[in-house]
């Protein structure tokens, strides 16, 4: 590696994260580890965020681009595409990461070169830093994670990959829209070896949504998730031959996804449109008794 290329590239990217942004830059620049670049993209806040980065780039030496309102997955892959270093780390705006936590996740990767994912525990904080949960990242129980990272939970906030396997990969897909970081994942998980280090060495803090202070358009919102889901779904179904755990939690994704389009449906009138949904459901999920409720609603409300 060319002494002038970081070993560490973190990629932070901010969307009206004016009061939380300084403390993500902090935690970056309190870790122990030191060649560290840290790359902030700002997503076309309206909130006063670029005063922030332009206090912090003079302060604190980090590197800001701003670029129109695009989502998460354009911010990160910009950040990516300016990152230099042999690792790159993924930071939200209003995350923060505990001292050591860099460290941890080289020196695994130091004594296994095989690896080429290593994330940790997190906890989820409110506003006020009461811890709200604790997550063993590599032991989760939810079928889809089972199915398709071996149980793994890689919060973006946690992880550090070799640049060598997010080339290999590729970044996010822009095209995704609240399921990208569960598709960035699965595919990492493909290509490489993944680890946990067994400690919270994250903290991820739950607040509201942070496009409330521009227009907001709630049914928007939802369509764009919901026909993110699907374009995910679509594309686990074009991975190739899958193991009976793979498609049987595929089915279960896909019952959700139409029970959350049928209640859509049902909650503006649409009775007619809700049981297809419903139907839908029932047959990826024929043993499961809430699609057979929510049809049986809409029949009884007819007329």
């Amino acid at each position: 590696m060319n002494v002038s290329e970081p070993l560490v590239s973190v990629v932070i990217p901010v969307f009206n994260g004016a009061p939380f942004v300084a403390q993500a830059v902090a935690s970056v620049l309190a870790q122990t580890v030191r060649d560290v670049e840290v790359l902030v993209v700002d997503d076309g806040s309206t909130d006063g965020t670029q005063a922030i980065l332009a206090d912090l780039q003079r302060t604190a030496g980090i590197t800001w681009f701003q670029q129109d309102h695009g989502g998460p997955a354009r911010s990160r892959n910009r950040g990516l595409a300016e990152a230099r270093g042999e690792f790159v780390a993924l930071l939200d705006c209003d995350d923060i990461w505990l001292p050591d936590k860099l460290a941890a996740q080289l020196a695994l990767m130091g004594n296994h070169p095989e690896i080429g994912v290593v994330h940790t525990n997190f906890e989820s904080v409110d506003e006020e830093g009461r811890v709200l949960e604790t997550v063993r990242a590599r032991h989760s129980g939810e079928p889809l994670v089972q199915a398709f990272c071996g149980g793994h939970v890689a919060l973006p906030s946690t992880l550090l990959v070799r640049r060598t396997v997010l080339d290999k990969v590729g970044v996010l897909n822009q095209e995704l829209y609240g399921s990208e970081d569960s598709d960035l994942t699965i595919r990492l998980y493909a290509a490489t070896q993944f680890a946990c280090v067994d400690r919270v060495l994250v903290r991820k803090l739950q607040r509201g949504h942070g496009y409330r202070d521009m227009a907001f358009d709630e049914a928007l919102h939802k369509e764009k998730i919901l026909s993110s889901r699907e374009r995910f779904l679509e594309g686990l179904e074009r991975m190739g031959p899958q193991t009976n755990g793979q498609r049987a939690a595929l089915n279960r994704e896909w019952a959700n996804y139409y029970l959350a389009r049928g209640g859509e449906a049902e909650r503006i009138g649409r009775r007619s449109e809700a049981r297809r949904f419903y139907r839908h459901a029932m047959r990826k999920a024929p043993f499961r008794l809430r699609p057979y409720m929510r049809w049986l609603r809409t029949v009884a409300s007819w007329g």
